[in-house]
Parts: structure tokens; C-alpha cells; sequence
């Protein structure tokens, strides 16, 4: 009867190491995914920054290009317009 007590306990003991490595074995494996897809949208949206950051640049050229059209001609009429006086 003993023994039957003592096999008891070990069978309980043993279930109970493999259920909690499995448990933990599980939330590892969760956490790691879980990383991973954090990862990847981090990934995502420093492509996106860095495309927004380019279209930003390409806009800030080209407006830098037309306001130095627009001094251009505004010196020009202004000239034109010292001459007329």
C-alpha cells in the first residue's frame, strides 16, 4: 500500500514537471512570436518613414525650386519696373 502511495506521488510529481515545462515551453514560443511580430512592424514602418522622408525631400526641392523661380521673375518685374519710373 505504501508503494502504491509513493508511485502515486512520483506519477503526480512527474505529471506536474512535464505539464509546467510544457506550459513554459508554450509561453516562450508565444513571447518569441510575439517579438518577431513586433519586429516586423517596426520594420514596416521605418520603410515608411523612410519613403516618407523621401517624397518629403523630393517636395522640399521642388519647392524650393519654384520659389526660386518666383524671386526670379519678381526681380525681373522689379527691374523692369525701376526702369519704367
Amino acid at each position: 500500500m505504501e508503494q502504491d502511495y509513493l508511485m502515486g506521488v512520483m506519477v503526480l510529481t512527474l505529471g506536474t514537471i512535464v505539464a509546467v515545462t510544457i506550459i513554459i515551453q508554450l509561453a516562450a514560443t508565444w513571447r518569441a512570436r510575439m517579438s518577431a511580430a513586433r519586429e516586423e512592424n517596426y520594420r514596416q514602418l521605418a520603410e515608411r518613414a523612410t519613403a516618407a522622408l523621401a517624397e518629403n525631400t523630393k517636395s522640399r526641392k521642388r519647392v524650393e525650386r519654384e520659389l526660386a523661380d518666383i524671386r526670379a521673375k519678381l526681380a525681373s518685374i522689379d527691374h523692369v519696373l525701376r526702369q519704367v519710373e
